[in-house]
């Protein structure tokens, strides 16, 4: 087997050189002389970091390979085709070592310049700021907001805004989202009109609050520009988006379950029996992925370490779930939700499908990777088999909870109960437990199930 280059394969191989020829100006194309470049200053902080240890860079034209047989042109095709791929799992490593190093304080610190780009940038590289005091995944939804500001207004200067540019931002935020070609084309071979969509005032309404708060962070970072605007803030309302009134149906959550199981995804089966039974939140089941160093342990990949999901210590051997939840609000008292999964037999024989021998570390995992699921990865496989059993597009997962409740009622539960239900309860920080909890989850369950029953004998 002779190591060859792509040019010294093109001059021996004698025949076929348009062929190669071709896989070159493609390579050219995709800009696979240069896959990543990584910052001078980064090379020095590196080192632990998990997978991004060393500087990648491959030249297509100068790339070695070993080739057994310098005519088999297709192995040059497939050999492209991994280089692609390198060079975009290259670019996304490379985004994360950046978003690990300015973490750390390690990237380059922004200037205040006037915009309010650079005021955002500022808030998030500022330790002090509130984007650093909350969770990693309400630092997620700052972002979708300070990323639509900086798209859409980053460019204006403080200075020179009023209360009546924040007014034409928020209307301009709400307005709805047109009709694509293709919804076009379907209504109009249809022959039906085009209904409006609704306003996005949650989008709106998030971006203004998020300015609120860029706002405040300036005033305490003493930006004079900032005074001026948080006066006029104040005296400003953004109307709220109502309050949803979509939920989940038994029905709904027994189809997802079986088409999960259907096309591989138990666990996906397994989480969503949890969250509409148990009326735990997403994160409380499937957890979720922050920032953290690699020598912390647990679950660490790609820099970030998993935390706060179910897993199977939480349940023991009678069945009853025991966890603290990750929404905590007060300082002083620790969230908890206690349920009897016995309870609930459609629970169970979701939970049953995991073999005794298997029952360790998270519950729900992504059978692709073998790590629990990542927030977006979750709600876009948890739609695409949503849709395949006809449940509508209005009703999305983080819906569960709210069917959960909505069946609790309907059952006649008493309200106290599926507060403790939903709610959770509450431990001091003596870490004595609420002893009537499990009582009245156990209540709850009991008419749920008996109510279902009712249901399918009418």
């Amino acid at each position: 087997m002779e190591l060859l280059s792509l040019r010294r394969l093109q001059l021996q191989a004698g025949v076929r050189q348009n062929a190669v020829g071709e896989l070159l100006r493609i390579g050219d194309a995709a800009g696979l002389q240069s896959l990543v470049d990584l910052p001078d200053e980064a090379h020095g902080e590196v080192a632990g970091f998990h997978a991004l240890q060393r500087r990648i860079g491959l030249d297509l034209r100068h790339a070695e390979i070993r080739i057994a047989d310098q005519f088999a042109i297709e192995r040059l095709h497939l050999l492209l085709i991994i280089l692609i791929g390198l060079r975009r799992r290259a670019a996304g490593l490379t985004g994360e070592l950046r978003e690990w190093l300015d973490s750390r304080g390690k990237g380059p610190k922004p200037v205040y310049d006037g915009t309010i780009k650079s005021l955002i940038a500022v808030s998030r590289k500022t330790a002090e700021s509130p984007y650093h005091s909350v969770k990693h995944n309400t630092r997620r939804m700052y972002d979708e907001s300070l990323d639509l500001l900086e798209v859409t207004v980053g460019k204006r200067r403080l200075a020179k805004l009023t209360g009546l540019d924040f007014r034409r931002w928020y209307n301009e935020l709400k307005a709805p989202i047109e009709h694509t070609e293709k919804e076009i084309a379907a209504a109009k071979k249809a022959g039906v009109p085009l209904s409006s969509k609704p306003p996005r005032m949650r989008r709106a309404f998030k971006a203004m609050q998020l300015l609120r708060i860029i706002i405040k962070f300036g005033v305490v970072a003493n930006i004079t520009d900032c005074f001026r605007l948080n006066t006029v803030l104040a005296e400003m309302d953004f109307a709220s988006p109502p309050a949803r009134t979509a939920f989940i149906t038994f029905d709904q959550v027994k189809a997802f379950c079986a088409k999960a199981i259907e096309v591989g995804r138990v666990s996906m089966a397994q989480a969503q029996a949890l969250q509409f039974e148990l009326t735990l939140r997403q994160a409380d089941v499937i957890g979720q992925w922050e920032p953290a160093d690699p020598d912390d342990g647990g679950i660490v990949d790609r820099g970030q370490r998993w935390s706060g999901g179910v897993a199977w210590n939480h349940i023991d051997a009678k069945g009853i779930l025991v966890k603290e939840t990750t929404k905590q609000i007060d300082p002083n008292q620790v969230h908890v939700a206690e349920h009897d999964t016995t309870a609930y037999p459609f629970l169970r024989s979701m939970l049953d499908l995991t073999p005794q021998e298997k029952r360790f570390g998270p519950i729900v995992i992504d059978e692709a990777s073998g790590l629990p699921y990542r927030y977006r990865h979750y709600a876009e496989v948890w739609r695409k088999i949503a849709d395949e059993v006809g449940i509508p597009r209005h009703v999305s997962n983080r819906d569960s909870r709210a069917g959960g409740m909505t069946e609790g009622s309907d059952a006649g539960a008493d309200i106290e109960h599926l507060r403790h239900h939903a709610t959770h309860s509450n431990i001091a920080t003596t870490g004595r437990y609420d002893r009537h909890t499990l009582e009245k989850t156990r209540n709850v369950a009991k008419l749920r199930v008996a109510h279902r029953g009712t249901k399918n004998s009418l």
